[in-house]
């Protein structure tokens, strides 16, 4: 079981989430083992179960580094991807995200893993509908001509990157792996790391209570716990008929 960018919001409660089940044997991406700072944050946050986790180093734009993590894995979960809105270009989300993922399931063919769930997002669904749907299906995307402003191009990043997952996977054909995609709402609740991390939500919820939000505070935004974030990514890999 490989699982990218375990030193994330999402990616901590994930990996201890299937800590917790025996019959998994825990491989996490960091984007430098070697970093004494980042490793003492992970040790604090897992404690014992720290020394469980075999680390490799796993690049979001080198294929090599790509490959060479998820190398023996039947299952693969990937989660790292960039995520902040303080971006100056659309090509700085854009990139890692969508060349992260397809160098990810590229990784997963070559070495045969059984099934990749992917860690997409809500804003992958459901920005820029005109008219919104009364549901929102497998078949809903967001529109990428609506997405080309530069605040949200978090927003074009999941999206071209999602699509570029299924796009992939079904031009492998019979030969595919199976695939699922997780699109959560704004992700909130503690986080795994000791002393509270910096990640997405936590900055936005932290700023929207000292009213540094603007109008941006007063825009409807759903949202999700990240214990069921994680149980989602766990149940995707459990189920059987999650698959594709």
């Amino acid at each position: 079981m490989v699982i990218t960018g375990i030193s994330g919001f999402v990616g901590g409660h994930v990996v201890s989430l299937f800590l917790k089940d025996e019959q998994y044997k825990v491989i996490g991406t960091v984007r430098d083992k070697d970093n004494e700072a980042k490793m003492a944050e992970l040790k604090a946050a897992f404690g014992a179960d720290f020394d469980r986790i075999e680390l490799r180093n796993a690049d979001l734009l080198d294929d090599q580094s790509m490959e060479r993590a998820i190398e023996g894995a039947t299952y693969l979960i990937h989660i790292a991807s960039p995520c902040y809105y303080t971006n100056k270009t659309q090509e700085e989300l854009v990139k890692p995200a969508v060349d992260g993922t397809l160098s990810a399931l590229k990784a997963a063919h070559k070495h045969g893993v059984k099934r990749v769930v992917i860690t997409s997002s809500l804003s992958a669904v459901s920005v820029g509908n005109d008219p919104i749907p009364e549901y929102f299906t497998e078949e809903s995307w967001s529109p990428v001509d609506k997405l080309q402003d530069v605040a949200i191009a978090y927003s074009l990043s999941k999206t071209l990157s999602e699509k570029a997952a299924w796009d992939y996977q079904t031009s492998l054909g019979e030969q595919a792996f199976e695939l699922i995609s997780i699109c959560p709402a704004l992700v909130v609740g503690p986080s795994f790391v000791v002393g509270g991390g910096n990640f997405h939500s936590g900055n936005f919820l932290t700023k929207l209570m000292k009213g540094e939000m603007g109008k941006t505070g007063g825009l409807i935004r759903p949202l999700v716990e990240v214990s069921n974030v994680a149980l989602a990514h766990y149940n995707a890999i459990k189920i059987p008929e999650a698959r594709n």
